[in-house]
Parts: C-alpha cells; structure tokens; sequence
C-alpha cells in the first residue's frame, strides 16, 4: 500500500470512525501514549506502526478531552528542535517542531511516562523556541 492516495482515503475513513467514538481513556501531562496520528501531508510527522499508530508524549492538559503532544522518535538526532532522553530503556527523542493539539479519541494505549526532570526539560525547550 505504497500510494499516497489510498492511503489518504484509508486515513479518511479512519478519522470518520474516531470522531464518531467516545473515548473512555484518561490522561495526564506527561503520560507517554500511542496515538492514532494519521496520514498527513510532506514533512508533518506520520504514523510510524500499524493503523496510523505513533508514540507521543503529553505536554499539556487543558480538559478531558484536549491535549498538546509531541510525537516521539527512536531516531536520534542532537538538533535544536529535537530533546532525547530514555524511557523505558529505551532512547526516544521528542520531535518539538512537532507541536499539536489533539483530541483524546485519537488516544489507544498508555504506554509510559517521561520523568519528571525530562518533562521539565522538555517544556523549557518548547519554552526557548517560542
């Protein structure tokens, strides 16, 4: 399923089904989610896995239902819009460019959490770029 069309029409039906749904999940800043991303346009960062599935991590909480995240990456990079760390024994970088709102029916599964002192971290980057 390499084209771009029908991925886009897959994408499509998707959000269709998710917007229909009512999501009993609960969240927090920082909890570590896999998210339904999608399929999204040129550079806007992609589902990674299975059903348009990518690992993010919650930067901020306004209500029940919407939240800011920050997809997360296994590729490591040491550039300004990027902030590594580890979790879960493994090195993830938060892709900061990468800045959304989203609402938690997209939300699948908790998978962990970012420490507090990385979450920290992270803001202030977020912080100095804006």
């Amino acid at each position: 399923m390499n084209n771009k069309k029908e991925l886009f029409d897959i994408w499509g039906n998707q959000k269709f089904i998710i917007d229909k749904e009512i999501s009993p999940v609960f969240f927090k800043e920082r909890d570590v989610f896999f998210i339904k991303m999608g399929q999204n346009i040129r550079f806007e960062q992609n589902w990674k896995w299975w059903e348009f599935v990518r690992p993010v991590v919650i930067i901020k909480k306004f209500n029940n239902d919407v939240f800011w995240w920050i997809a997360l990456s296994t590729k490591i990079k040491d550039w300004l819009y990027y902030y590594c760390f580890d979790a879960n024994w493994i090195k993830q970088c938060a892709i900061i460019s990468q800045f959304r709102l989203y609402d938690k029916n997209r939300l699948i599964k908790k998978i962990g959490m970012i420490s507090i002192k990385d979450f920290f971290q992270l803001k202030q980057k977020i912080k100095n770029l804006l």
